[in-house]
C-alpha cells in the first residue's frame, strides 16, 4: 500500500514540476530584444518569447520580430536553437497564449513599439472581433504563418519598417 501511494505521490509531483516548467518566462528589465535592441519588458503588451530547449529564452517587443526571427535566419544571421515553447501576449487581455493557441489580427493600423503590429488573440472568435475593432485586414492562426505570408505583409505595409526590411531584403 505505501509502494503505491509513493508511485502516486510522485506521479503528482513529476505532473506538477512539469507544468510549472511549461510556463512562460518572466522577462527580466535588461533583456534585450535580439532583433531590435529594444527592451522588451518595457513594452509588455506586446511582449512574446521563445523558450528553447535548453532553458535559455529570447524575449520580443514584436510578434512580428519574434516571427521573423524564427523564419529567416538567414536575413537576420541568427541561426534558433531548438525551440521548446513559443508564447505571446493577447493584445486586449495581456495574459500569455502559447503559440499553438494564437490567432493574429494582421493589416491593422495599431502602433506597438517597433511600428504597425500583429495582434495575438486566444481564438479565431476573439481575432473576429479584433479585427473589426480595429480594422484589421486578415485574421491567420499561428500555425500557418510561413516566409510566404510574412512576405505578403511586408508588401501589404502590414509590417513594422525593421521587419518589412528585413523581409524584403
Amino acid at each position: 500500500m505505501k509502494k503505491l501511494f509513493l508511485i502516486y505521490l510522485l506521479i503528482a509531483l513529476f505532473g506538477m514540476t512539469n507544468q510549472a516548467f511549461s510556463q512562460p518566462l518572466k522577462i527580466e528589465s535588461n533583456k534585450i530584444c535580439p532583433l531590435c535592441g529594444m527592451y522588451p519588458a518595457r513594452y509588455s503588451q506586446f511582449n512574446c518569447q521563445i523558450v528553447f530547449k535548453d532553458g535559455t529564452y529570447e524575449a520580443f517587443d514584436s510578434a512580428a520580430g519574434l516571427l521573423i526571427y524564427m523564419l529567416f535566419p538567414d536575413k537576420t544571421g541568427i541561426k534558433p536553437k531548438p525551440v521548446d515553447r513559443i508564447y505571446f501576449k493577447d493584445y486586449q487581455k495581456e495574459s500569455w497564449l502559447e503559440a499553438g493557441k494564437t490567432f493574429f489580427v494582421t493589416g491593422s493600423e495599431i502602433m506597438g513599439p517597433m511600428g504597425i503590429e500583429f495582434l495575438p488573440a486566444d481564438s479565431e472568435q476573439a481575432a473576429k472581433e479584433l479585427k473589426k475593432q480595429e480594422q484589421g485586414k486578415d485574421i491567420i492562426h499561428f500555425k500557418k504563418i510561413d516566409r510566404q505570408y510574412m512576405i505578403k505583409a511586408a508588401k501589404a505595409g502590414w509590417l513594422h519598417f525593421l521587419a518589412k526590411k528585413l523581409v524584403l531584403k
